[in-house]
């Protein structure tokens, strides 16, 4: 029974390890789409100030579109000055040209302002590119190291597994079967180790004589209150 015991004791171990790399790998997706959205939140972010930038710019182009047309009718109207004959004609013909002069002062004015906004939209944008260009760049390294661990758990759990169908092949059926009764009854543990007379597993005392018992590693001997089997490793064993 002692070896039995001794080769339960390590499948447990190798089920826990098993357990971990599962946990992990149910984990590990879930990082890399938290990495994904982060990814894409800062890349709209800058799309944005990129859309924002154009819009500016195509409503610049707008702007001096119609301040070259303003002119045109600037030297339309003026051209006008010799065919006129009466001096109210004229006064008109000159109030006309300045209400267009005026226009054109305006949109001037505007362009002028659109210019300096691009101007400060694009040093802006570009200090959020270089942060962004940071920022995407730790994504991709945590990423990378996500994937590492990734590769590196398949290659660990394939290793273990193997260890473990090894194991299982020597273990006798009936204790395998309880073994992975209580495994599954008990969070994935079936068998602890038992130190100071105190189970391991559900942390209650069992009795003077049973823990005796369990120190012997002659019987298969299993808690009193959980249920799971009883193992002792010595005072500087661990679960």
């Amino acid at each position: 029974m002692k070896e039995q015991l001794e080769l339960l004791w390590k499948l447990q171990k190798l089920d826990l390890d098993l357990k971990n790399i599962r946990e992990d790998r149910d984990r590990f997706p879930k990082e890399m789409k938290k990495l994904d959205e982060r990814q894409n939140l800062e890349k709209e972010r800058i799309q944005k100030e990129k859309e924002k930038l154009e819009l500016l710019e195509k409503e610049r182009k707008k702007k001096e579109k119609d301040l070259l047309s303003e002119q045109e009718k600037v030297k339309k109207t003026e051209g006008k000055m010799p065919e006129v004959k009466t001096n109210k004609e004229y006064q008109a013909l000159l109030t006309e040209i300045e209400g267009i002069k005026e226009s054109v002062g305006r949109v001037e004015e505007e362009i002028l302002m659109m210019m300096e906004e691009i101007d400060e939209l694009k040093k802006h944008l570009l200090k959020k590119e270089k942060e962004i260009s940071v920022s995407l760049e730790k994504i991709e390294a945590e990423r990378k190291k996500i994937q590492e661990k990734m590769a590196q758990g398949d290659k660990v759990w394939k290793e273990k597994m193997e260890r473990k169908e090894a194991l299982s092949r020597k273990i006798e059926s009936g204790l395998f079967k309880l073994y992975n009764t209580l495994k599954e009854r008990r969070q994935g543990i079936g068998i602890v180790s038992v130190k100071s007379e105190t189970c391991q597993g559900c942390f209650v005392h069992v009795p003077p004589q049973m823990f005796i018992e369990v120190q012997k590693t002659k019987a298969l001997i299993r808690c009193p209150n959980c249920n799971r089997i009883l193992y002792f490793e010595g005072d500087g064993g661990k679960r």
